[in-house]
C-alpha cells in the first residue's frame, strides 16, 4: 500500500494509479503494461472490456508484468463468479456498476444466486433477501415488503436493494481476503461457486 500511509496513517494521501490497456492483443498489453509499470505509480489499474477468458489471458499478462508491491485495481468487474478469477490472477482491488445498477432494476445477490425481488413468489416471503447477510436491508425489511416497495416504485426499493448487493460483493472480497490468509482460496471458491448460480 502507499508508502506514505504507512507513516501517517491519520492522515489521507490519495493514490495516483496508471491505467494499462491494450484490448485483447497480447503484444500492446504487455507494452502499455511495461511502460505504465516503470513509472513511479502508487498502484495500477487494468483496464479494457474484459469477459471469463480474459480474465485468464489479458490479466495475467500484465499482472506478471507489473511490479508485485504495488496494488492492482482492476476496472468494471463486480459479479462473484469474476472476481474470484481476477483475485487468482493477481489482482487486489476491483470496483463495478454492477451492484447498484442491478439493485435498481430489482436484482439482488444471494448465497443461491441473483434473484429478481419483484417476482410474484416473493410478494409473501416473509424472509430476509439472503438468510446469511447481516445488511440493513436484510436485517429490517422482508422480501416480501421489497417486492412491494419495487412493483410500487417506491425509491425505497432500489435503495434496499442496492445496499444490499454492496454488502454482499465487499462481504465476498472479505471473505476471499481470509480463505488467502488462511490458505484456502480454492476450497472457499469451490464451495461458494457450487452453490452459487448465475
Amino acid at each position: 500500500y502507499h508508502k506514505k500511509l504507512a507513516t501517517s496513517p491519520k492522515s489521507l494521501v490519495p493514490a495516483l494509479f496508471g491505467i494499462v490497456q491494450g484490448g485483447r492483443e497480447e503484444s500492446l498489453r504487455k507494452r502499455s503494461a511495461e511502460f505504465i509499470g516503470n513509472l513511479d505509480f502508487d498502484g495500477f489499474g487494468i483496464g479494457g472490456s474484459f469477459d471469463k477468458e480474459d480474465l485468464h489471458t489479458a490479466v495475467r499478462w500484465v499482472n506478471e508484468i507489473l511490479p508485485e508491491e504495488k496494488p492492482r485495481h482492476l476496472l468494471g468487474i463486480g459479479e462473484p463468479e469474476y472476481l474470484f478469477l481476477g483475485v487468482e490472477n493477481g489482482c487486489d482491488t476491483f470496483d463495478c456498476v454492477a451492484p447498484t445498477r442491478l439493485g435498481r432494476h430489482g436484482t439482488v445477490y444471494t448465497r443461491d444466486g441473483k434473484i429478481h425481488i419483484g417476482k410474484v413468489i416473493y410478494q409473501e416471503d416473509l424472509g430476509p433477501i439472503d438468510s446469511d447477510c447481516q445488511c440493513y436491508a436484510c436485517k429490517n425489511y422482508t422480501r416480501a415488503y421489497i417486492c412491494h416497495l419495487y412493483k410500487s416504485r417506491e425509491m425505497l426499493g432500489p435503495m434496499l436493494c442496492s445496499i444490499h448487493n454492496l454488502y454482499f460483493i465487499v462481504n465476498l472480497v472479505k471473505s476471499m481476503r481470509l480463505a488467502l490468509i488462511a490458505n484456502d482460496f480454492q476450497k472457499f471458491k469451490s464451495d461458494f461457486l457450487a452453490k452459487y448460480k448465475k
